[in-house]
């Protein structure tokens, strides 16, 4: 696998990370409307840009063409540093080639570099996959949020 990690730069925008970013965006959409609003490509654009600009944002790139991403911080609670990401995505046509757990992987030592003691991740109950995944690279559930529609 020819691949590359790197910090996000504003030109991958247009070299599929806006694209990726819509996609996840209307996987949680689609499942959880309530929560995540109808909003056009513009708008979203525009939230992938403030996001860019708040977050960190990792890219993978391969064959000079953006694959996925990861947006994380870095945070501190009580002394103890964490690196907390946002969201990760992998473009749908190269889910279950091991990229996701590349970007996790790279994720996990810029956190051991950073003097985090811990990575969190949250994910959706629909989401079986990145369930999958965590799982798999041994993360385990630290807390259970419940919700009840009224």
């Amino acid at each position: 696998m020819e691949y590359d990690i790197r910090k996000a730069k504003e030109e991958d925008i247009e070299n599929n990370l806006l694209n990726i970013f819509i996609k996840g965006y209307r996987l949680h959409q689609n499942s959880r409307p309530d929560k995540f609003s109808n909003r056009d490509d513009e708008r979203l654009r525009n939230i992938l840009i403030d996001s860019m600009n708040k977050e960190d944002f990792l890219v993978i790139e391969y064959n000079n063409k953006i694959i996925g991403y990861a947006s994380y911080q870095i945070k501190e609670k009580n002394s103890n540093k964490s690196l907390w990401v946002d969201e990760l995505v992998i473009d749908d046509d190269l889910q279950g080639k091991g990229y996701g757990k590349i970007l996790i992987k790279k994720l996990e030592e810029m956190s051991k570099e950073e003097g985090c003691k811990s990575i969190e991740f949250c994910c959706w109950e629909f989401n079986k996959k990145a369930q999958e995944i965590y799982d798999h690279l041994d993360y385990k559930i630290q807390r259970v949020i419940f919700e009840k529609i009224i």
